[in-house]
């Protein structure tokens, strides 16, 4: 089974304000990261289960998913066939709380 994956407005927020601040700050490649993460969520396209729940998932009843891309968390969730991404965040942030969970999805 093949998943389309999808992101939310603040997945692409969160994307484009890492690849900037990776940009002004370094010390990677803005752009071998901003391919490495396409490569990785396009990795999801094929068994998205196989991810670790998140912490996040205690707070919904959807399933609350997340892989790892470096020091960033890719938190989804499996919608039918479509992995919708909620954000993509670096790890040693929090995790979402349930209002936030609540404006994303």
């Amino acid at each position: 089974m093949t998943f389309r994956v999808e992101l939310s407005r603040r997945a692409e927020v969160d994307i484009k304000s890492t690849y900037s601040y990776i940009r002004k700050h370094g010390p990677a490649d803005p752009s071998a990261w901003k391919a490495g993460l396409e490569q990785k969520l396009t990795g999801l396209e094929t068994f998205p289960e196989a991810c670790g729940l998140a912490p996040e998932n205690e707070f919904v009843k959807a399933e609350i998913r997340q892989t790892f891309y470096g020091p960033f968390r890719i938190v989804f969730t499996i919608r039918e066939q479509i992995v919708f991404v909620l954000t993509v965040r670096h790890a040693a942030r929090l995790a979402l709380q349930r209002e936030e969970l609540d404006k994303i999805q």
